[in-house]
């Protein structure tokens, strides 16, 4: 009789390369360990993922779904990815994922592809504005960047930065002279190691009469985790005020892409980087440009829980969105002449009927399988890896 683990190598590869998503191969390295091994070699890995359609996480019901998107007007093969209870936001960097959970005990890396995970607890309580990033430095060594601006409080306002280093599994202050802010819902992105947020100048507030936001500049900030410090103000090729859209997207972990939609406009438009460093950024001319109310009607796309995806070579936008009670999500395709298309993607009640709370985060970030491992904390001894 012949065995699984017996099949010629050519079968195998072939069999594992139709695996739908990543989730599946928790079950095939579990059928026998030479199929396990194969899972993890660099050059199958490299064929598998070449042949993956292009995959999201979606965050709903503070639960991570593994999705893949063709850009013709579907998302396919849902899969819940079950990595920790009630996910509140989820940061990708290089096929790793940070996930932060609801009630604010623990962060959680992860690797889908690996099924590896490792859990971190703060220091200092974590906070419901916190706003976190992972990244690496030149010499590939993991790191989380943690930052708090409590101007919330304006009686006794705080800030608090600190970074995790994975390897020395501790956490450590970073001194940061903030004059300018982040608003918590505005979630960074990774770009080669290091973390990119969009930011604006501080706006002092005296307690007394109201502050005009249509002069407060905004740009992008990098914090650049090898000299483990922000860097200067990039420019934006546009100028927003407090309640316009704006959302950042990866392409390709490349360059950067950024929407824009004014407050009370239709017009929605998105550029992308030709250059993008710590120090410096360079914008192409506008990529997609496309007033959206012969489609969708007067539509104002959420600007504190927006996220978008793009195909370059089709000139395409995809667009989650929330409904005004944060309750229905909804996933806008468009493009060039006149090239609209929705896709109904649900209810998420659950944050509603249970905690009474609204969910404002981020719904999609582009996921990007890897061999990369979570770095563990140096310990005497052999420690055995944790795969699920």
């Amino acid at each position: 009789m012949t065995m699984i683990s017996d099949l010629p190598q050519d079968l195998v590869e072939n069999v594992l390369s139709r695996v739908p998503l990543m989730t599946s191969m928790r079950k095939v390295r579990s059928t026998c360990k030479r199929w396990n091994t194969l899972s993890r070699d660099p050059d199958f890995a490299k064929h598998f993922v070449k042949g993956l359609s292009r995959l999201i996480i979606m965050r709903s019901q503070f639960r991570l779904w593994l999705m893949s998107v063709d850009f013709h007007g579907s998302l396919n093969h849902k899969d819940d990815l079950d990595v920790a209870p009630y996910v509140k936001e989820v940061f990708h960097c290089n096929g790793l994922l940070l996930c932060s959970t609801k009630d604010k005990r623990r962060l959680v890396v992860w690797n889908p592809y690996l099924g590896q995970t490792r859990r971190i607890k703060p220091r200092i309580a974590f906070h419901k504005r916190d706003i976190y990033a992972l990244g690496y430095d030149v010499n590939k060594n993991q790191k989380i960047l943690r930052f708090l601006d409590d101007y919330a409080t304006f009686r006794n306002p705080y800030v608090v930065c600190e970074i995790y280093d994975l390897k020395s599994n501790s956490w450590r202050d970073l001194d940061v002279n903030a004059d300018w802010e982040m608003d918590y819902y505005h979630r960074g992105l990774s770009l080669k190691g290091s973390a990119y947020f969009f930011a604006k100048e501080k706006m002092e507030w005296d307690g007394e009469g109201e502050i005009d936001v249509t002069d407060q500049e905004t740009f992008l900030l990098c914090f650049y985790f090898t000299r483990e410090r922000f860097g200067p103000r990039l420019p934006m090729p546009f100028h927003s005020h407090a309640e316009e859209t704006v959302a950042l997207s990866s392409v390709r972990e490349e360059q950067l892409a950024v929407l824009y939609q004014g407050d009370s406009s239709c017009l929605v438009e998105i550029w992308v980087t030709n250059r993008i460093e710590p120090n410096a950024v360079s914008w192409r001319k506008v990529f997609l440009s496309v007033d959206i109310e012969p489609f969708f009607g007067l539509h104002q796309f959420d600007f504190s829980g927006g996220s978008f995806i793009i195909d370059e070579e089709q000139k395409l936008a995809l667009i989650f969105d929330k409904d005004k009670e944060y309750i229905h999500n909804t996933a806008y395709l468009i493009g060039e002449n006149g090239y609209y298309k929705t896709l109904d993607l649900g209810e998420d009640r659950y944050h509603r009927e249970k905690t009474g709370e609204y969910t404002s985060m981020q719904l999609v970030c582009s996921y990007f399988p890897t061999l990369v491992k979570i770095q563990q904390r140096a310990r005497r001894g052999k420690r055995k890896e944790r795969d699920y």
